[in-house]
């Protein structure tokens, strides 16, 4: 992009994190004297304009597509040293804290909202007037605006509940900057009807060059599944997966090696949906965080695989005649070979990265600061799994079985599941989905999905003892075995404990804004 139109972009961010964050802000001298409302001229400003939204993007899940995701569930153990890991791992977080501050905030995300309102503001003008002849891209792209908008609140919804909800752009200092928090509903609904608003206009290119890291109509279905079975409404999330499914035109692969794909050439694979791509020479040497948190070349890294998981991968080769792809093709399998190796050393995990040489043996890690990845937000897999757990939950066992038998076949793990194995006595649908729940666990390591999937099984947004009995399941045994480490479990020591499956909304932006002094999630301080 021009430098003009970086500086405007980083104004009209900057305008919507000092209405959140900062007020200070408001009385410094802009980044840049650009107008916002003057921008929109032609294809290249609306070209610049979308760079930044994605840009902005990339800022949002740098790091937090794990910190959000995947660190607090029961994927992950301690492997780096450092006092944001622990307090992680042991569900002991605050709403202030030097270690976790930029977990914490949300400012990155309120800027990329701000961002998607201008666009929603702006293109329908572009489009009325078919400025520049652009009008089919201008639809296009007001389409993608109201997806990552729902995208942003979606993660915001799911990682604090309660959302204010900014829908206009700040353009005027003199606007109301201040908000209070929307019920669950209202946020709910809004993400519901820019979805619906983005099916209207958005594209469905599947062919252009790296049209895969931007979002288009498959990958807006695939965002309506996920919304739909996060508030367990089976029969929306059923059709809407039907959509992704159409639209998509994905098929599955058929050998592990076009499995490993997805991650180091998305771009080729058939089941590759929407990736972000994180490049450090556009970042200015500030690449994703997978390095940083899966496996470094620089740094010792945060995080690694549970051992009993890694294990777990392992057996699926060892009792069958053919091995489960997905334990070779994302470790060192011949450095490590037993749980006892795996569990006393740093072992880097190596899903987005290639191979030094030979399949199976030492992955090439790049430094922190020159990580490039190309990592998931949806994929076939990902939307089927949903797919088969709401079929589970209508009933239709065969439907659901066959997508999870076809998950493991593709990747060479020949376990086949059946209906006949449900053991007398036990609830069918509760068993099946757990099985879909843990082959999800197995196929998803690392896309920052687990956390999500712990959440949204069984009573959310009941922050009482019979809330959340997934995550309490497979949370707590593991929370009890951690020194210092808070349970998900309300008693008299932690009256609030449970509240603690949403994060703390951060001290700075109480400071900031007056409407949300009072609605701290418990059981934090504001």
């Amino acid at each position: 992009m021009k430098r003009f139109n970086i500086l405007t972009i980083i104004f009209t961010g900057l305008l919507l994190v000092s209405s959140l964050q900062c007020n200070k802000m408001l009385d410094e001298s802009p980044v840049s004297t650009a107008d916002p409302k003057t921008f929109w001229k032609d294809q290249n400003d609306a070209k610049s304009w979308m760079a930044g939204i994605y840009n902005q993007l990339q800022n949002v899940l740098r790091t937090n597509w794990f910190d959000w995701g995947e660190v607090r569930s029961d994927n992950m153990t301690v492997a780096g040293t450092g006092n944001a890991q622990t307090k992680l791992l042991n569900n002991a977080l605050t709403a202030n804290d030097s270690d976790i501050n930029g977990i914490t905030r949300w400012t990155d995300l309120y800027t990329g909202i701000s961002l998607c309102n201008f666009g929603i503001r702006y293109f329908p003008e572009m489009i009325t007037e078919n400025r520049d002849q652009g009008q089919a891209l201008y639809k296009d792209y007001l389409g993608q605006c109201y997806a990552l908008r729902a995208l942003l609140y979606f993660y915001g919804l799911r990682v604090w509940g309660k959302m204010p909800m900014l829908l206009e752009p700040v353009e005027d200092l003199s606007q109301e900057v201040q908000y209070p928090r929307s019920d669950i509903a209202v946020v709910k609904k809004q993400i519901q009807d820019d979805i619906e608003a983005s099916l209207g206009l958005i594209g469905n290119d599947l062919t252009s060059r790296g049209i895969k890291y931007r979002i288009q109509k498959a990958g807006v279905y695939a965002l309506q599944t996920d919304v739909h079975m996060w508030f367990q409404e089976y029969d929306q999330a059923l059709a809407a997966s039907q959509h992704c499914i159409t639209t998509s035109k994905c098929t599955w692969v058929s050998t592990p090696m076009q499995w490993k794909d997805m991650f180091v050439n998305p771009e080729a694979s058939t089941e590759t949906i929407f990736n972000l791509y994180w490049n450090d020479v556009e970042r200015g040497n500030t690449g994703v965080g997978v390095c940083q948190k899966l496996g470094s070349g620089s740094n010792t890294h945060q995080y690694k695989v549970r051992p009993e998981l890694w294990q777990e991968l392992k057996n699926h080769a060892e009792n069958n005649v053919t091995t489960d792809g997905r334990f070779y093709l994302c470790w060192d399998t011949i450095t490590y070979n037993l749980q006892s190796e795996y569990a006393a050393n740093v072992v880097q995990f190596g899903k987005f990265a290639v191979w030094e040489a030979l399949p199976g043996g030492d992955f090439i890690f790049e430094g922190n600061n020159q990580c490039n990845a190309k990592i998931p937000i949806y994929r076939f897999a990902d939307v089927m799994l949903l797919r088969a757990e709401a079929l589970t939950h209508k009933g239709r066992f065969p439907e659901a079985l066959e997508i999870l038998n076809k998950v493991r076949e593709r990747v060479g793990y020949m376990d086949k599941a059946e209906e006949a194995d449900v053991p007398p006595g036990e609830d069918k649908t509760k068993y099946i989905e757990r099985l879909i729940l843990k082959e999800r666990q197995f196929e998803l390591i690392g896309e920052g999905k687990r956390w999500f999937d712990l959440c949204r099984i069984d009573k959310m947004y009941d922050f009482t003892n019979t809330g959340y009995a997934y995550l309490r399941e497979m949370m707590n045994p593991l929370l009890a075995a951690r020194e210092g480490a808070t349970q998900f479990d309300n008693n008299a020591a932690t009256p609030n404990a449970m509240g603690r499956i949403l994060y703390p909304i951060n001290s700075d932006a109480f400071n900031a804004n007056r409407k949300l002094v009072g609605d701290q999630n418990p059981p934090y301080d504001e």
